[in-house]
């Protein structure tokens, strides 16, 4: 019982997480802003299992779907891409709990999310590939990459903590 009450307030706190940092955003000249909706989305997969990141995202789209103010910006196949995001970077990392596994976990979680969300894009805006590629990925690399190795700090410092605690009790 006490894991089920655990997971639950977990996965609540990361939900939290994830509406709070998408509300930081700084609009572009583009019609995509920069938020913090990633390096929530890469902290989730870090510290959640595959099934519980998957949910906890899908809950964020199913809050926004209902009308909750939860999302910043008209990024619909960006948001789209989210819980396939979170499950398969959580489940990289489930696997290797390295510092490298955790990077290439984000890199291909990131490529998923320009991939999803340019091709929405295209089809929404009626954009070519190489001006979606010029609005919707070429001025976020540098961001995301930032994203990654402060998620990356930010994770392994909050696993060793949990696991201290773990132990100690």
């Amino acid at each position: 019982m006490k894991s089920n009450v655990s997971n639950l307030v977990r996965d609540a706190l990361m939900l939290g997480v994830l509406i709070c940092l998408s509300q930081i955003s700084v609009a572009l000249p583009t019609a995509v802003p920069i938020t913090l909706q990633t390096l929530a989305i890469y902290l989730i997969a870090c510290l959640m299992t595959p099934n519980h990141a998957f949910y906890t995202v899908l809950c964020y789209l199913i809050m926004g779907a209902i009308g909750l103010p939860v999302f910043r910006g008209p990024t619909g196949g960006f948001l789209f891409s989210f819980p396939i995001m979170a499950l398969v970077m959580s489940t990289i990392i489930t696997h290797n709990r390295s510092v490298q596994g955790h990077i290439l976990a984000m890199i291909i979680g990131t490529a998923i999310t320009y991939g999803l969300g340019s091709i929405y894009f295209m089809y929404t805006m009626k954009a070519s590939l190489l001006s979606t590629l010029m609005t919707c990925v070429l001025p976020f690399l540098l961001g995301d990459a930032l994203k990654i190795a402060v998620s990356c700090m930010i994770a392994f410092k909050l696993e060793k903590i949990v696991l201290k605690k773990t132990v100690l009790s």
